[in-house]
């Protein structure tokens, strides 16, 4: 037999228990989640009719659907990207190195002016030139 519907008002929470509180609470979330999914089926159904797929996913899961990579630790907000070696070095200022990618550096655009080639600048190139010498 059906049970009576209750007024929300007529419930006593000040004398339940904590266990009778976290069970209406747990009750409602499950009705609630049962409710939305079936909402969402319906949805899904009309969109596929008209020709849509429709895609959801809950908020936190978010990054990693779009292609993210997540680390294994829960670490989100780490830098991801990696050193890479340098290529080319300046051979008047040793210091002053560049791996080759992205926009060259000043000295890079003075070199070819003066008629060098990024050849000339390689490490390798210098590094078995000193070490032959």
């Amino acid at each position: 037999m059906a049970r009576a519907p209750l007024d929300i008002e007529s419930l006593d929470f000040e004398n339940m228990s904590d266990v009778q509180l976290r069970e209406i609470m747990q009750r409602a979330q499950e009705m609630l989640r049962e409710r939305i999914t079936r909402r969402l089926d319906e949805f899904r159904l009309l969109a596929r009719e008209a020709g849509f797929e429709v895609t959801l996913t809950k908020i936190g899961e978010r990054e990693s659907q779009r292609g993210r990579r997540r680390s294994h630790d829960g670490a989100e907000n780490d830098d991801r990207r990696k050193d890479v070696p340098a290529k080319y070095r300046n051979p008047d200022n040793t210091a002053e190195t560049w791996a080759g990618r992205g926009r060259k550096p000043k000295w890079i655009e003075e070199k070819l002016a003066q008629g060098r080639t990024l050849d000339d600048l390689l490490i390798s190139r210098s590094g078995a030139a000193e070490n032959a010498g």
